[in-house]
């Protein structure tokens, strides 16, 4: 249950990072929405990568541990 957390928690503050990154670009550059859009893109790939690095950790971990028992 913790993991599951952690990776829902990294992918939604990755989001919404992007997202007000992209909102604050829109405002300078007066550009909306489509700083928005980009930033909310973005954050969400940012977020995707994150989660993939931290399962691949997971799972290596997990292999370490399942080839110690052998």
């Amino acid at each position: 249950m913790q993991i599951a957390f952690r990776l829902g928690t990294e992918l939604t503050v990755a989001t919404i990072i992007g997202g007000l990154l992209g909102y604050a670009l829109d405002t300078f550059f007066g550009t909306k929405p489509w700083g928005l859009v980009v930033g909310i893109v973005l954050g969400s790939a940012a977020g995707c990568l994150a989660v993939y690095r931290v399962a691949m950790t997971l799972a290596v971990e997990e292999d370490d541990t399942n080839n110690d028992l052998e």
